[in-house]
């Protein structure tokens, strides 16, 4: 593939590593450990991988140096969606630091009300803004949050490299006081991972695994619907029962 898709996924008590055509929409293969020397020694058998130019990928150390030793000249993007979820998950770490101020019906109501919270500001509807109003003017280390993790998300509207670093240091600089832990997990995954998350303001195309994230759901049904079989039957399954999408190539009329 010239766009090459790794994700992994959690079968049979495992973690294994899925891989797709991103750009043909088609599912490749199934291996049975996400481990480096096993993702290495597939992709040393890839056929024509001097031709993959683009890999996704979420961050996860093994799946980058097995592409950095066998596909040198590909450019890693990591996933935007596998990022702009850890801004949720920050968001939640504050949620859930307030229950222990709360009444028992307030704690319920509060964790019936997280999906709103953790909603983009412009899906909200009218209801669920008075609702979130209600959190967040009694909390305002809760409003805090939520307007730091939206300012997360404004980071993807970036239209280029260089203006997607300015706003990411900005984001750093002004993480809300006394939420310096809170983030910390996200502001260590952005460092470490700097010029494979900057990558993709820098491709022609948005570049996301969105499509082998969808293969993984179709797994994961198919695993639920035959429990008890082994590994090798469920990677067949996976491989020759999934309808693929394959993108047919436009022929221009002559």
């Amino acid at each position: 593939p010239r766009i090459l898709g790794i994700d992994e996924l959690y079968l049979n008590k495992r973690y294994r590593c899925i891989l797709t055509n991103i750009e043909e929409r088609t599912l490749l293969d199934l291996l049975a450990t996400r481990r480096q020397d096993v993702v290495t020694n597939y992709l040393m058998k890839l056929k024509d991988r001097q031709k993959v130019e683009i890999v996704s990928m979420d961050m996860w150390n093994p799946y980058r140096a097995a592409v950095k030793a066998v596909l040198p000249q590909a450019r890693i993007v990591v996933d935007k969606f596998h990022v702009v979820r850890m801004a949720n998950e920050a968001l939640e770490k504050v949620r859930k630091g307030l229950r222990t101020d709360l009444k028992p019906n307030q704690r319920r109501t509060l964790e019936g009300d997280r999906k709103i919270l953790l909603k983009r500001a412009h899906d909200v509807s009218d209801r669920e803004r008075l609702i979130m109003e209600t959190w967040t003017g009694a909390f305002p280390q809760l409003l805090a949050a939520y307007e730091h993790k939206e300012r997360f998300y404004h980071i993807w509207d970036s239209t280029t490299r260089r203006d997607a670093e300015k706003a990411l240091a900005r984001w750093i600089d002004d993480i809300p006081q006394g939420q310096k832990e809170v983030w910390k997990d996200l502001v260590s995954a952005v460092s470490g991972w700097r010029e494979e998350v900057l990558a993709y303001f820098e491709t022609d195309t948005p570049i996301t695994n969105a499509f082998t994230e969808s293969i993984n759901r179709l797994a994961k049904d198919k695993n639920r619907d035959g429990r008890g079989y082994s590994f090798a039957v469920m990677r067949a399954r996976i491989l020759y029962t999934t309808t693929h999408k394959k993108q047919v190539a436009q022929h221009k009329a002559s």
